[in-house]
């Protein structure tokens, strides 16, 4: 990590470059997998025997990011905070869920799974704003209000988050058909050379990507979905996570106050809205280009989950006892 600082006025300014490199990440491959080639599939390595997952060490990752902050404070109750990662993260090791990742296609090449990593956004902008309620002891307004009233009335603090960043990435797929003779049903497909992953019109909820850019492998370009691909003994030469998904937008907000019933005792109760605004981020399209009809649509939104606090409006009452 590498990191400049600077103070100008009463703006304090960072600038990091911050990076990792990972080396013996376990990942899985099916064993009993036979090499890819122009024989039909008749048995597995091992006959009489289906998938046999075998996690081992191997995989890697890299992420390296530049990352910009900025916070300003003005007068005694008004603070800003603002940042930016401009982020790039490949691994051959993609996050499915399980603690070993996702199934390598070929069991012979991890090399061709590396990739861009699911999760991991290419551009993130966030601002926090925190204010500390003008009102109560201390404070410019009513700051001569009795101590009971002042106990419910003062120091309240209101914050807002907002988060800006690019979709999740993803893959496009086919189904149906085993180009590679291992019987691997299905995968990613060929991509069409020269043809956009955008479609003509722009991207929206109904066509988010172009699904002309892939061909099942071994279809004509002319029919790149057909009934009767040719046997080209190989799988897909798409890689994972080559498209992009919808970018997000969120807002947060959270009203704050601590009391002091005796001296040695501290209750903290907050009310946070999370995207308090309820605007919808949507989700990934399925991508698969044999289901053409829906292989674009986008039919889900994201989830508190997937996108941090960028899932449907929640809001949640929170009491704190601290002694």
């Amino acid at each position: 990590n590498v990191t400049l600082e600077r103070q100008a006025g009463s703006i304090g300014f960072s600038l990091a470059y911050v990076g990792s490199h990972s080396v013996g990440l376990l990942y899985p491959r099916n064993i009993n997998q036979p090499l890819p080639g122009l024989a039909k599939f008749s048995s597995y390595l091992y006959p009489g025997l289906n998938n046999i997952t075998w996690v081992e060490n191997g995989g890697g990752e890299s992420y390296n990011s530049l990352q910009l902050a900025a916070s300003k404070t003005m007068g005694k109750g008004l603070t800003f905070t603002s940042g930016f990662t401009w982020a790039h993260d490949m691994t051959d090791q993609l996050d499915s869920g399980n603690f070993d990742g996702q199934l390598i296609q070929n069991a012979y090449d991890r090399h061709v799974e590396r990739a861009n990593n699911t999760y991991t956004v290419r551009r993130r902008l966030f601002g926090v704003a925190v204010w500390a309620v003008p009102v109560g002891s201390g404070q410019r307004f009513f700051n001569r209000m009795p101590r009971t009233v002042n106990a419910v009335l003062g120091g309240w603090r209101l914050s807002s988050t907002l988060t800006l960043q690019t979709g999740q990435f993803f893959t496009p797929s086919f189904t149906g058909f085993d180009p590679s003779n291992t019987n691997h049903i299905g995968g990613r497909p060929d991509v069409v050379p020269g043809v956009s992953t955008i479609p003509s019109g722009g991207q929206n909820i109904a066509q988010w990507i172009n699904l002309g850019a892939f061909s099942v492998p071994g279809c004509p370009l002319a029919t790149p979905v057909c009934s009767s691909p040719a046997n080209i003994g190989r799988f897909g030469d798409a890689g994972n996570n080559i498209l992009v998904g919808p970018p997000m937008r969120n807002v947060d907000l959270a009203l704050m106050k601590d009391f002091h019933p005796v001296e040695r005792i501290l209750l903290n109760f907050e009310v946070q809205a999370t995207d308090a605004f309820n605007h919808t981020n949507f989700g990934n399209p399925s991508a698969n280009i044999s289901s053409p009809a829906t292989g674009a649509v986008i039919t889900a939104t994201l989830t508190n989950y997937l996108q941090g606090s960028g899932g449907a409006r929640a809001v949640y009452v929170m009491l704190r006892l601290k002694f």
